[in-house]
C-alpha cells in the first residue's frame, strides 16, 4: 500500500504545561516541510488538557489523536507506531520544540543517504541559555562497522575512556529525541518499545535499533530543542524509584545476551548499572522529598547493591576501564562505604556540573 505521507510525527502527551504543548505544536505546524502527519497520543491525559488538544487550531495539517489510559511513554509511542503511515517516523516530546527547517533537512538527508535511522543534533534549552548536544561533530552519511559498534556503546553509557572513535564527542546517543527512523525498517525488524519500561525505555529501544540497522547516519544540524525543566519525568522523585532503572537494565541485559554480544559490551553494560545506581541514589535515596530518615535510606541503598543487576555489575566491572573519578564510587560500593559514597557523589555532581 502506498504511503500517504512522507513523515509521521508522534507526540505522546501525559501531563504538560499548555504553554509548552502549544509551543511544541506550533513548531511542528510551522515547518517548511508540509508532507507529514501529526499523531498525538494522549496517555491518560486529564480532561482539561484533552479538551485543549481537541479544540487546538491545527490549520490544514493532517492530525490524529489516540486516547488511552495511562500506560507510560513506551506504550504511548508504540500506539503511534501502530497507526503511522509515513515513510519516516520521528518522535517529539510534548514540552520540546523543533527548528522550522527540521523536517526538510532530516528527510532530505535520509533519502539522499538511504538511512534506516538518522540522528541529528540537539539544543539543550535552559531558562537563560542553550547548549548544543551532539554525539558527533560532522555529517556522516553511513556509519562504518566500528562506528556502528561505538554508537551502541554510546547508547548505553556515552563515550568511554577505553573506546574512542573520532569524530565522536562526549555526548550519548540513546534518546528518543532527534532521531528519524525508516518505517519499513522498523516493521521488518519488528522493533517497538518494550511495554512497561518507565525509564531509559528509549535507550533500550535504540540499542536494538542500532544493532539491527544496516544504514545509520548523522546530520550535524541542531534541529531539536530539548527543554530542561525540573518537573519532567527525568527529575521527579518516586518512591521505589530504583525499580524503573532495574527494569530497563534487565531488558538491556536480555538483548545483549540473546544477541551474543562480547564481554566488552557487558563491561559497558556494567558501567551503565553503576551509573543508574548512582543516579537513583541521588534522585531517590538522597532526595529531600524522601520522607524516610537518612540512615534508613542509606541502609536501603546498601541492600539494593546486593541485588542483581547491581551485584553482578559491581563484582564484574573492571576498574581499568574507568576514569579515576569513576573508580572512587566503585571502590566505596565494594567496601560498603555508602555514607562516604553519598557525600562524595553529591560533591562530585556540584563540582562537575552534572
Amino acid at each position: 500500500m502506498a504511503r500517504s505521507v512522507m513523515l509521521s510525527v508522534i507526540v505522546p502527551v501525559y501531563d504538560v504545561d499548555r504553554k509548552y504543548l502549544s509551543e511544541c505544536f506550533e513548531s511542528i505546524l510551522n515547518q517548511t516541510f508540509t508532507d507529514f502527519e501529526l499523531i498525538i497520543v494522549e496517555d491518560g491525559t486529564k480532561d482539561d488538557l484533552a479538551d485543549y488538544i481537541d479544540t487546538y487550531d491545527y490549520r490544514s495539517a493532517k492530525v490524529s489523536v489516540i486516547r488511552q489510559e495511562n500506560r507510560g511513554v513506551a506504550c504511548a509511542r508504540n500506539a503511534g507506531l501502530d497507526v503511522c503511515a509515513g515513510k519516516y517516523i520521528t518522535f517529539v516530546d510534548s514540552d520540546d520544540t523543533l527548528e522550522p527547517d527540521c523536517f526538510a533537512g532530516i528527510v532530505d538527508f535520509a533519502q539522499t543517504n538511504s538511512t534506516d535511522v538518522l540522528m541529528f543534533g540537539i539544543n539543550k534549552v535552559y531558562p537563560a541559555r542553550k547548549e548544543v548536544f551532539s554525539p558527533y561533530t560532522c555529517d556522516i552519511g553511513h556509519f562504518t562497522k566500528e562506528q556502528k559498534e561505538e554508537v551502541q556503546f554510546k547508547c548505553m553509557v556515552g563515550i568511554l575512556p577505553f573506546y574512542v572513535c573520532p569524530p565522536a564527542s562526549s555526548d550519548a546517543a540513546g534518546s528518543a529525541c532527534a532521531k528519524l527512523y525508516r518505517n519499513d525498517f522498523l516493521q521488518k525488524e519488528d522493533l517497538k518499545y518494550t511495554p512497561g519500561l518507565k525509564r531509559a525505555e528509549d535507550m533500550e529501544f535504540n540499542l536494538r535499533v542500532f544493532d539491527r540497522a544496516q544504514a545509520i547516519g548523522y546530520l550535524y544540524r541542531f534541529y531539536y530543542n530539548y527543554r530542561q525543566i525540573d518537573t519532567s519525568a527525568t527529575f521527579v522523585y518516586r518512591s521505589g524509584g530504583i525499580e524503573v532503572f532495574t527494569d530497563a537494565l534487565r531488558a538491556i541485559r536480555k538483548h545483549l545476551v540473546s544477541s551474543g554480544k562480547s564481554d566488552l559490551y557487558m563491561q559497558v553494560y556494567y558501567m551503565r548499572c553503576m551509573f543508574f545506581f548512582l543516579e537513583s541514589m541521588d534522585m531517590d535515596y538522597l532526595n529531600k522529598q524522601n520522607p524516610k530518615p537518612l540512615g534508613v535510606r542509606i541502609r536501603e541503598l546498601a541492600a539494593q547493591s546486593q541485588n542483581d543487576p547491581y551485584y553482578e555489575a559491581f563484582r564484574k566491572l573492571s576498574s581499568r576501564n574507568l576514569t579515576f573519578a569513576r573508580k572512587i564510587p566503585l571502590f566505596l560500593i565494594r567496601h560498603k562505604m555508602f555514607y562516604i559514597l553519598a557525600v562524595f557523589y553529591s560533591v562530585y555532581r556540584k563540582v562537575s556540573g552534572i
